[in-house]
């Protein structure tokens, strides 16, 4: 089967109380991640490299810098007459109110993934930073003449509520799936990716919608006796974001060329909004140490193991350790950063001290004056 019976969609708002303080006023798929990418590109890029022709994205609520984002898709190539990417905000009615979970969520798009007459759809989250081939995802599905593929890790699972253990016997089946209250041990966890027949999908969630059950995941756990539902594990540079804990660990990860070669690799891009900016500016007397930094910053100043977005001013004697220093930002001179975690726009006047751990970052929220 080719990708192009298969429809993708993405789940922009999942997990949004897992990470509150970047959450607040903006979805998960439009995080900050990695210097110039947003969590959502991985998961479009994922499946515009599979070749899946048609994207929704399903959004719930403070999407508007997604929207800026995304745009009409043009540079994930999804920017066409016919499918393409849509946004799919809530379908919300007297009776209904505002979604709750997957399930519901899936119900409100109903219209949409029934006039797609694809085959198959594949679903994923935002909060895995993964660079999958979903097309092998796709054949195994096939090969095996599944209902429901669901894409697996092996290893310690994410410290994340309603993490899922997969079951597996000997074909790769899944015979059950457990709900998973220990965050250590090697175990087979669901990375929330599947794939599914589309018909299959549309009898769940009337199912889902009759007996007002929220998670699709429980949906699935309900019927897996009677469906055939394998796993395909992927093996490849996988993280789950549970916290902003394991934000600030999963991003000083890619200050490691292995890990940044594992995760951008050229035969599978990562694709994202492009901003033309000059290339950055380092004076006379910088220092930058083992750092990403995005064009259009100015530094001045000493920067090492950091992370440093688009447009970020470092000025004379300020010094930036084991920091994630979002977009715009202005850190004044002689300040000091260190395991600090700035969002955007944000302002630190000279003179300024702000010292965390790495097991305990300090958070300073989009445009705070500090």
């Amino acid at each position: 089967m080719s990708a192009k019976n298969v429809l993708g969609i993405i789940f922009s708002n999942a997990y949004d109380e897992v990470l509150p303080e970047l959450t607040a006023l903006r979805t998960m798929g439009s995080i900050p991640f990695a210097a110039r990418y947003r969590l959502i590109d991985f998961p479009l890029s994922n499946m515009v490299n599979a070749g899946i022709p048609q994207v929704g994205v399903i959004t719930k609520s403070n999407y508007r810098s997604l929207m800026d984002h995304i745009g009409t898709g043009k540079p994930w190539d999804l920017s066409r007459k016919r499918e393409g990417m849509t946004l799919l905000p809530p379908f919300n009615t007297p009776e209904t109110g505002m979604t709750k979970g997957k399930a519901d969520a899936l119900y409100g798009s109903i219209s949409y993934i029934s006039k797609s007459a694809k085959e198959h759809v594949l679903l994923t989250d935002c909060n895995v930073v993964c660079n999958m081939d979903y097309e092998k995802l796709i054949k195994a599905h096939v090969a095996k003449d599944a209902d429901v593929t669901l894409a697996y890790a092996k290893g310690n699972p994410p410290a994340i509520e309603n993490g899922t253990e997969l079951i597996l016997d000997e074909n790769g089946r899944v015979v059950d799936t457990s709900v998973i209250d220990c965050y250590s041990g090697n175990v087979n966890y669901s990375l929330k990716i599947m794939i599914i027949r589309r018909t299959l999908l549309e009898r769940l969630l009337h199912e889902a919608h009759s007996a007002k059950i929220d998670d699709f995941e429980t949906l699935i756990a309900k019927n897996i006796k009677h469906l055939r539902v394998y796993g395909y594990e992927e093996t490849g540079f996988v993280r789950v974001l549970g916290s902003l804990q394991n934000y600030f660990d999963i991003s000083m990860e890619l200050l490691k060329l292995e890990n940044r070669k594992a995760l951008f690799t050229p035969e599978r891009p990562v694709y994202t909004k492009v901003s033309d900016q000059v290339p950055s500016i380092y004076g006379i007397g910088a220092n930058v140490k083992n750092s990403l930094v995005a064009d259009g910053c100015r530094i001045y100043g000493e920067v090492e193991n950091s992370i440093l977005f688009r447009g970020v001013t470092v000025e004379k004697g300020a010094k930036i350790k084991n920091s994630i220093v979002m977009q715009n930002t202005f850190v004044g001179e002689n300040s000091t950063l260190e395991c600090v975690i700035i969002d955007k726009s944000a302002v630190v006047k000279p003179n300024k001290m702000l010292c965390g751990a790495t097991n305990y970052p300090v958070y300073i929220g989009k445009g705070i004056v500090i």
